[in-house]
């Protein structure tokens, strides 16, 4: 009986963390000294600076899973992560494409630059006032953003061979020449 009733209350916890409401506003240093856990779905459509790298955010979340603590020097961190799926247009041929994006981050939650020095090679600062809260968007979308690949793409040959083959004889033309200046002093010659 005892087996039920405490498996019972853990799945409670499981479900009561799993389903909970995101804030829109964190409290770092304050959510750090308590312990807190955040763990929910975002929506993305306020996320306008990521909006600018994608093709289409209708109906994008991402998947937010955040620690706020203190380590064994007490200094306060937060450990997240966020996983969202998101569109893009592939470089290489030009098609809307879709990539589950993960961005982790370790962040020392500190107070004054001097601060940075000091900190261990695990975390990376960020730099916050004592009493001003943070926009819970801001935050994921800032990790989002350094995850985005610099060039996205299919992790797939997307072009036909004929596309490839092209590309070679322009390469091909390009490169006969010995100098930039070559190709002018060509055009010169000709006329």
């Amino acid at each position: 009986m005892s087996f039920t009733l405490l498996f019972s209350y853990i799945a409670y916890i499981i479900i009561k963390i799993m389903y909970q409401k995101l804030p829109e506003e964190i409290h770092p240093l304050r959510h750090a000294q308590d312990g807190l856990k955040l763990v929910g779905k975002l929506h993305t459509h306020n996320m306008l600076r990521l909006g600018d790298a994608l093709h289409n955010m209708k109906g994008a979340t991402a998947n937010i899973d955040m620690i706020f603590d203190v380590d064994k020097e007490n200094l306060p961190y937060l450990q997240g992560k966020f996983i969202s799926s998101l569109t893009f247009i592939c470089e290489r041929c030009m098609h809307v494409m879709s990539l589950t994006i993960t961005a982790k981050c370790l962040l020392a939650l500190i107070q004054n630059e001097y601060e940075i020095k000091s900190l261990s090679k695990q975390y990376e600062p960020w730099l916050i006032k004592i009493n001003e809260p943070m926009q819970l968007d801001c935050l994921v979308e800032d990790e989002l953003i350094l995850a985005l690949p610099l060039v996205p793409k299919h992790n797939f040959d997307c072009l036909s061979i004929d596309a490839w083959h092209s590309l070679a004889e322009e390469t091909e033309i390009i490169t006969n020449f010995t100098s930039p200046f070559a190709i002018l002093s060509a055009l010169k010659l000709k006329n």
